[in-house]
């Protein structure tokens, strides 16, 4: 018995000690990206997307990525949603009926999930297309809109930026041609130094517009002056202008003042922007142009001479959603404590005291024995009490009360007392040596 005892003794230590010096398997899982085709949206550059990023790997872990498509004539609902982890809408050109809203709501509450969502330019039916994106986003409850109007940067006086140490052009020889800046709002708890990670050129925006907010009471907000909790701002326009097609005008900036010739006409606008749903730990990721579909979509690596970082860009914004949905941001966590505490008064007690004395003094003397003196003293008091309380952390109670006292006062003849002390001593002498002599 204690040889199989000792066995399984040394067997259990050798299965730890291979544990623990064995290499660690990678985990993996799938995450799901439904694209969506069904709103009047392109495929272009959507098969090089889906065959060029086929897993991601996030911090050690290898996420295959499963992709699913929307298409035409297909409606989006709960059911269809049910495993997807994000959702790319790019461009939509017709609007969402009611229940597929309320199904995309449904989802991205269901919590860790993306919506991605991409508008236009207001140049021809670009309106519509922003329409339909407002609509939805108002409907699932996010504060992200786009601006019903275009972005554009000049051309053939073109305007230069410095990105990362280079000089870039701000667009790819063309007015509409814009080219945007991946430079992340700097918010680690959020991993937003994800998004830019290994890119260093622009990214194409061709023909966009550009992403604004509203507040709970309707007010249309510059994000690039204005932000809200949970507001991430991912990508840029730099130097640019603000262009007017058709109406609905502008919400947020006025023609007059970013208009091609306006005080405000060299300025910067939001491209990309991120909301981060802290009930949910899900996003809503808006932008001027899409990914994917558009004339010329995001994934674009060169254009009109002009080499870009479209590919590495759309990988990084992936791989970002999914350390979001899979890890959650490094937010504080709410903590709450019980405090116990001791409370303890000073009490400062004032007291007058009107007293009226009644003093009876009984005196008899004895000249040959004791003379005795008795004081009886009898106080009545009424007392009126001011209290001053103070709460501290150490206590001092100092009560001082006055009762009845009654003090009696005796005066002894030491002649009697001294000859009855010395008797008695005598005595107590005298009974010690009888005892002793026994």
């Amino acid at each position: 018995m204690r040889k199989l005892l000792l066995s399984l003794i040394v067997l259990a230590l050798t299965l730890s000690i291979i544990a623990s010096v064995a290499p660690a398997v990678a985990q993996s899982r799938t995450i799901v990206i439904a694209v969506d085709l069904a709103h009047g949206e392109s495929d272009k550059y959507l098969g090089y997307i889906q065959r060029n990023i086929t897993s991601v790997t996030v911090d050690g872990v290898t996420y295959t990525i499963n992709w699913i498509n929307i298409t035409k004539g297909m409606k989006i609902t709960l059911d269809l949603l049910r495993n997807v982890d994000i959702l790319l809408i790019g461009q939509p050109t017709t609007s969402f009926a009611p229940e597929e809203m309320e199904a995309i709501k449904t989802w991205l509450q269901s919590g860790n999930k993306v919506l991605y969502i991409a508008g236009d330019s207001d140049y021809g039916g670009g309106p519509n297309t922003i329409d339909a994106v407002n609509k939805l986003l108002e409907y699932i409850g996010s504060k992200l809109r786009l601006e019903q109007a275009s972005v554009y940067t000049p051309y053939p006086d073109v305007r230069t930026y410095v990105y990362k140490g280079v000089e870039y052009p701000t667009n790819a020889k063309a007015y509409y041609r814009v080219l945007a800046f991946v430079e992340p709002d700097p918010m680690p708890e959020f991993y937003t130094y994800m998004i830019d990670e290994g890119i260093t050129k622009p990214i194409l925006m061709h023909g966009p517009t550009c992403v604004i907010w509203v507040d709970e009471y309707g007010n249309y907000k510059d994000p690039v002056n204005e932000t809200f909790p949970g507001l991430i701002r991912l990508v840029w326009f730099r130097r640019a202008y603000i262009g007017d097609n058709n109406p609905p005008p502008p919400y947020v900036y006025n023609i007059l003042d970013y208009g091609q010739g306006g005080p405000k006409d060299d300025s910067s606008f939001v491209a990309y922007a991120t909301e981060y749903l802290f009930n949910y730990n899900s996003l809503i990721t808006v932008s001027g142009e899409s990914l994917y579909g558009d004339y010329e979509p995001a994934w674009s690596s060169s254009y009109y001479g002009v080499a870009l970082d479209g590919p590495k860009f759309v990988t990084n914004l992936i791989r970002w959603w999914v350390k979001i949905i899979t890890v959650g941001p490094l937010l504080p966590k709410t903590v709450t404590v019980t405090v116990l505490q001791t409370v303890t008064q000073i009490v400062t007690e004032t007291k007058t005291v009107p007293t009226t004395q009644t003093v009876t003094v009984e005196k008899t003397v004895t000249q040959t024995a004791t003379s005795t003196t008795t004081i009886t003293q009898l106080v009545t008091a009424t007392t009126m009490q001011t209290v001053v309380s103070t709460t501290t952390q150490m206590q001092t109670l100092t009560v001082t009360a006055t009762a009845t006292t009654t003090t009696t006062q005796t005066i002894t003849d030491w002649t009697i007392t001294g000859v009855l002390g010395v008797v008695l001593l005598v005595i107590g002498i005298a009974i010690g040596y009888i005892i002793k002599r026994k």
